[in-house]
């Protein structure tokens, strides 16, 4: 591949989604589509982007520099790694959510930061023996974008909390006020308030195989472009 075009990527930023869509695209070349499947790609897509009818779509093509070859790729694309990943992973999806599945559970909790351990102790005991009311004291003091939320986090997946955290938020600690604990010069007070366990459903399977592609198109994108790669970066 021309070092210049990959010079030119990298400096804009673009040069990683460039070589991982190289790569899948190699992956996927040999998946074919029966007529019905490209014709639900095509729903899929027009309904994604609003396209009501083919001035809308043709409008769409240019606006985005689509060839109109290059658009029905993108229209069949996500059909593709669909049926690549159907294809390629099933056995692996079993051992794969065993190893995720706590990571994936779904956990709501309030959260209140601040810089003082002095004040966090404070607070905490404001909470635990005074029964002041958590969120309304986050409002009030947290310095961090919880206090938007008055001190409410989620519902979102374990794997997306700072991994230090993660302890204080496991399922046999609902609705248990953690003493003040320190992360980056914060301290910081949290209460677990929902946790819903992950189930392998089809969503669940769909996400475990993507994620798996993905770590595989990274790791294969050091091997396929190492040399490439290593003058750029060096």
């Amino acid at each position: 591949m021309e070092y210049k075009v990959l010079e030119e990527l990298s400096k804009y930023g673009l040069l990683i989604e460039f070589l991982k869509s190289k790569i899948l695209e190699n992956k996927i070349k040999d998946i074919n589509l029966s007529e019905d499947e490209k014709a639900d790609a095509r729903n899929h897509y027009t309904k994604f982007f609003s396209l009501k009818n083919e001035i809308l779509i043709e409008e769409h093509r240019k606006k985005n520099l689509l060839s109109r070859e290059n658009l029905i790729y993108r229209m069949n694309l996500n059909k593709k790694v669909q049926k690549y990943c159907e294809d390629k992973y099933d056995e692996f999806i079993g051992k794969e959510y065993l190893s995720n599945k706590e990571k994936m559970d779904i956990v709501k909790y309030s959260m209140l930061r601040v810089k003082e351990y002095g004040l966090a102790m404070e607070l905490y005991l404001k909470i635990k023996d005074d029964n002041e009311d958590f969120n309304k004291l986050a409002g009030i003091h947290s310095i961090g974008i919880e206090k938007k939320t008055n001190g409410v986090i989620g519902p979102l997946p374990l794997e997306r909390i700072n991994e230090l955290m993660r302890p204080k938020l496991s399922k046999n600690k609902l609705n248990i006020l953690n003493k003040p604990f320190k992360i980056n010069n914060e301290w910081i007070l949290c209460r677990l308030e929902e946790y819903k366990e992950s189930k392998l459903d089809d969503k669940t399977v769909m996400n475990l195989k993507s994620k798996i592609l993905d770590n595989e198109i990274e790791r294969e994108i050091l091997n396929v472009y190492n040399k490439e790669l290593n003058t750029i970066l060096n």
